[in-house]
């Protein structure tokens, strides 16, 4: 009888625990859209923000949190002073001010979005970018009174590469005063952080030709010796092939043709002179250029150099 009891009590409780085990199988996770609603207002200008979406697929975003920005897999990202006043560098992104939201869209249009074609701009924009009334670099300053000890400052800066969105600046009053130089630092700016957000989100992605034009196999011990081997990547930080593409990129949309070819020393680190034999000892930079030009020319109808000749004057 007790086994009988036993037996039965047995049973009861494998299917309590079957039961329970039964519905907790059926929990599933929400399907629902994990993405931004838009548009986020009732203004003019959010039409052009959906259209931008539905022809893109990226968000442009005037209503944002600092999680929508600054976080990474890896950290948050933003600039701050922390309760034990310790300095730690990034950037600050304030939201747009609304009622200066269709002038800063016409703004991004004409310095930025129309450089490319419709197929860049769906290939490689990100996935956000935040339309943002100040955007600031912060960085590590010193101060030696009463005592010795660092301090956060900041610089504002166009435009701010992180993770999966961009932050262009100047959603404010400041708009309506922007001068003819400040358009054009402006547009450098902008179109050099898009360049990088492409390399950082690891879509720069270099021929076959042109990873085949050089040895990263070779050792290279100088700043002459890594124009010598076509490569524009810092030579000590370990370029490769898809480093380099980037980097290429970044030097044509911020830095004229003139420029470019302009006579300097081997030991200069900047763009500057990369297409003149001092720097391209062996023409290969030269070669490696072209290629890179040319095909975004062919595949994307969008010639790089451009952006770089109407931003370096």
């Amino acid at each position: 009888m007790r086994n009988y009891i036993y037996s039965i009590a047995l049973l009861a409780v494998i299917l309590v625990v079957a039961g329970a085990c039964k519905k907790e199988a059926a929990l599933t996770p929400s399907t629902g859209n994990i993405g931004y609603v838009l548009p986020q207002g009732n203004n003019s200008y959010d039409t052009t923000i959906l259209n931008y979406y539905k022809k893109y697929g990226c968000y442009l975003l005037y209503k944002f949190t600092g999680k929508d920005t600054y976080w990474t897999p890896t950290g948050w990202k933003n600039a701050y002073t922390d309760t034990a006043s310790v300095a730690h560098t990034g950037y600050v992104a304030q939201q747009a001010t609304e009622a200066y939201v269709s002038k800063q869209l016409s703004l991004i249009n004409k310095l930025w979005f129309s450089y490319y074609s419709d197929k860049f701009l769906k290939d490689f924009l990100p996935a956000k970018i935040m339309l943002s009334s100040t955007v600031d670099s912060g960085y590590i300053g010193f101060v030696s009174t009463p005592t010795f000890h660092t301090v956060l400052l900041t610089k504002a800066v166009a435009a701010w590469y992180n993770y999966d969105n961009i932050c262009v600046n100047n959603a404010r009053a400041v708009i309506d005063s922007m001068s003819a130089r400040d358009s054009i630092t402006y547009l450098g700016k902008v179109n050099l952080v898009f360049m990088q957000s492409i390399a950082g989100r690891n879509l720069a992605n270099p021929t076959s030709d042109f990873a085949s034009a050089t040895n990263y196999a070779a050792t290279v011990s100088s700043t002459a010796a890594q124009y010598a081997a076509g490569i524009l990547f810092i030579y000590y930080n370990g370029p490769t092939a898809a480093k380099d593409w980037g980097m290429y990129m970044q030097a044509m949309v911020s830095t004229s043709e003139t420029r470019l070819n302009k006579s300097t020393v081997a030991t200069d680190a900047t763009f500057s002179g990369i297409l003149n034999a001092t720097k391209d000892v062996n023409g290969v930079i030269r070669k490696r250029y072209n290629i890179i030009r040319n095909y975004f020319i062919n595949t994307y109808n969008v010639d790089l150099q451009a952006i770089g000749n109407a931003a370096d004057q």
